[in-house]
């Protein structure tokens, strides 16, 4: 199954597994995101920043995990 292998973790899955959020956390950021217009949606990792959800270097950290599945 090539395709599990090569299956690249979106932020919010990776900052779950930190314990830097939880589901409702994301879930809240996420449905803010669907609801911004579509020219001016913002990163999913700027909405949790301003909701105060995480904090920058948790971002950091998953930004990080995510590159290197690249």
């Amino acid at each position: 199954m090539e395709g599990q292998q090569n299956k690249r973790y979106k932020l919010g899955e990776i900052l779950i597994q930190l314990g830097a959020l939880n589901e409702d956390e994301l879930n809240k950021a996420l449905e803010i995101q669907a609801n911004q217009p579509t020219d001016e949606k913002h990163p999913i990792g700027r909405i949790l920043l301003e909701q105060g959800s995480i904090e920058p270097n948790d971002l950091i950290e998953a930004i990080k995990i995510q590159s290197m599945q690249s």
